[in-house]
């Protein structure tokens, strides 16, 4: 038998859950997905489910809260989802296909793992905490592997990522030692729920473990050359940490095609939006015109040239997924009229 406090349930879960007014099913929380099969916490233990038709393409991932039909004998079915109050979306990064993936529900903060000993490229935080802000949760970016690096490096590597990321808690670390761990406390307290996302090798596992107490998630060596690791995390997986926190591991994305962004690029780059609407013309480009707030800013050192560039690539990337989204919905709006035309014909033959 489970506590599902143990795995975030609560009052307001349950309110979302019972605003799903299926009969004859019970919760439980998705704690493992890999190709349509998944593993959910139940009172009853963790149980192997499959979701129906309607939910398997997407529908349910590592963090919802569910509603399950079946026994052991019958075979258990996830026929629901509870309303989700946060999710990481990206673009599906498999060749031609146009659909967004959920990584991770449910959570309240995502940490965003860098490790230190190799340098920090500011680009890549920015995209990840675009990403974290647009799941409707709270980014945290954790610099790892801060035993290998000497303690001044830590303190500049710190201080630069927290200029270029306003209002975001910045927390070095070392999964090894366990140095800089408590910084992660606020986030990882009773109720609350935390991702780690982040490429592979960055220690995401090392420190999984150190949050949970136990070498419960498998950890590999990087490669020297060029400090990659092997994907010792393969499915998204969700673990109790006691109290009622709970923490997702990811496995490490090669990349992150960012879905339709609604508030994250706003939310990461407000300083360039400000300098936006302080151009002495409305129609500026930024480019060489006269009283260019962003140019001007560039030149007196106050808006890195890198961080602008930036910024204008993750915006060309929304530009170009919105384009493509609305062809894709063009296209089946106009096939889904061929079919009704067709349908109307063969009525209007018929006897």
């Amino acid at each position: 038998m489970l506590d599902l406090s143990e795995y975030g349930w609560s009052e307001s879960v349950a309110e979302r859950f019972s605003a799903l007014s299926i009969e004859d099913v019970y919760p439980g929380r998705v704690s493992r997905a890999d190709r349509g099969q998944y593993l959910v916490a139940t009172e009853a233990g963790i149980v192997p489910c499959f979701a129906n038709q309607q939910l398997d393409s997407g529908g349910v991932a590592v963090g919802d809260w569910v509603a399950v039909r079946g026994d052991s004998r019958t075979g258990q079915l996830i026929v629901g989802v509870a309303e989700r109050t946060s999710a990481i979306v990206r673009r599906d990064p498999s060749p031609g296909n146009n659909r967004d993936q959920v990584l991770a529900a449910n959570l309240d903060s995502g940490l965003i793992v860098y490790r230190l000993d190799h340098g920090v490229r500011m680009s890549i935080l920015e995209r990840y905490m675009v990403l974290i802000w647009d799941s409707g949760a709270v980014p945290v970016i954790v610099l790892s592997k801060a035993d290998l690096v000497a303690g001044d490096e830590v303190s500049e590597a710190v201080a630069d990522v927290a200029a270029a990321a306003p209002g975001v808690t910045v927390v070095a670390l070392s999964g090894i030692t366990g140095e800089g761990l408590e910084g992660l406390a606020p986030f990882t307290a009773a109720g609350q729920t935390v991702a780690l996302v982040g490429e592979s090798g960055v220690g995401k596992s090392t420190l999984a473990n150190c949050l949970i107490g136990s070498d419960l998630l498998d950890t590999g060596e990087t490669r020297s050359g060029d400090g990659k690791g092997r994907h010792t995390t393969v499915t998204r997986q969700l673990v109790p940490l006691g109290g009622g926190a709970v923490l997702i591991d990811t496995p490490g994305l090669r990349s992150v095609g960012l879905a339709e962004s609604s508030e994250g690029i706003s939310q990461v780059f407000r300083d360039v939006e400000k300098l936006l609407d302080q151009c002495r013309f409305r129609d500026c480009a930024h480019e060489s015109e006269p009283g260019c707030a962003v140019q001007g800013a560039i030149e007196e050192g106050s808006l890195d040239a890198r961080r602008y560039d930036s910024y204008l690539k993750l915006e060309a990337e929304q530009e170009r997924t919105r384009r493509r989204k609305e062809a894709i919905a063009t296209r089946a709006e106009k096939k889904e009229v061929a079919r009704s035309r067709q349908k109307s014909a063969r009525r209007s033959r018929e006897p």
